[in-house]
């Protein structure tokens, strides 16, 4: 079923309307308070930490969590009693889209985000939600990133808490976004499927590239595009989504 993008709320993450359960729910979490399960991980915080990154998050205490990036790519470490993990992810050959997962026996829980790395050094670290506004965590410029589904986009980045966004799409459209608690908000941007356009930020200007050209099968394809890095994936249900970060 075919599915689109709107919006929750004010900083708010992105639910994709469709069939079944909204994409993106902490299912480990919720089996965690009903019946003892395993707590899927959270990850928090992704700093460059001399060749490689450390990642810092939360999960069940005691859990193994482990990063998976294909059949040949894992790192492991151990939560603490509190539930806290800090894990370190070495060099990395290109861009790589990760999968948070915790273990405890032989039971797995994954995490709702799907962690991406890109460029030397990983200079770009965000979480990927599927039919969520991307929440980028490295530096950034105004711009945050850009997430489409084929009918819409929309931006996200981050601001002082509290403050108001100006959004200009094509010098035309334009949108005021608040930032929540945390600094973070999110706009729809007006007037726009996902096509190339020009958008605005306070000012700062922004080239998107558009969506790319539609391919059947995409699992998770990572490229260059205009003046940053597109991701594009498969989500449940036949849909499509893109997400669009734009350099420091």
């Amino acid at each position: 079923m075919k599915r689109r993008i709107v919006v929750a709320g004010v900083g708010a993450a992105l639910l994709l309307a469709g069939c079944g359960e909204p994409a993106g729910g902490a299912k480990g979490e919720e089996a965690r308070q009903d019946g003892g399960w395993t707590a899927s991980p959270r990850i928090r915080v992704v700093e460059r930490q001399g060749e490689g990154v450390v990642v810092r998050g939360e999960a069940s205490p005691g859990a193994r969590v482990v990063l998976r990036g294909g059949q040949d790519l894992a790192f492991a470490v151990g939560a603490d009693e509190a539930g806290r993990f800090e894990l370190h992810v070495g060099q990395l050959a290109g861009a790589v889209i990760m999968t948070p997962e915790v273990q405890i026996g032989q039971f797995p829980a994954f995490g709702p985000e799907r962690l991406l790395l890109a460029g030397e050094g990983a200079p770009l670290a965000a979480l990927l939600v599927e039919g969520g506004a991307s929440r980028r965590l490295s530096r950034g410029p105004a711009l945050d990133s850009v997430d489409g589904d084929g009918r819409g986009l929309v931006a996200s980045g981050r601001a002082k808490p509290g403050g108001q966004v100006r959004v200009v799409v094509d010098g035309g459209g334009e949108v005021t976004a608040g930032a929540d608690s945390n600094g973070r908000w999110v706009a729809v941007l007006p007037g726009l499927s996902d096509r190339s356009a020009t958008v605005i930020v306070g000012g700062a200007r922004f080239d998107y590239p558009g969506a790319g050209a539609a391919e059947s099968d995409v699992s998770g394809r990572i490229e260059r595009a205009g003046e940053g890095w597109r991701v594009t994936r498969s989500l449940s249900g036949g849909a499509r989504q893109t997400s669009w970060f734009p350099d420091a």
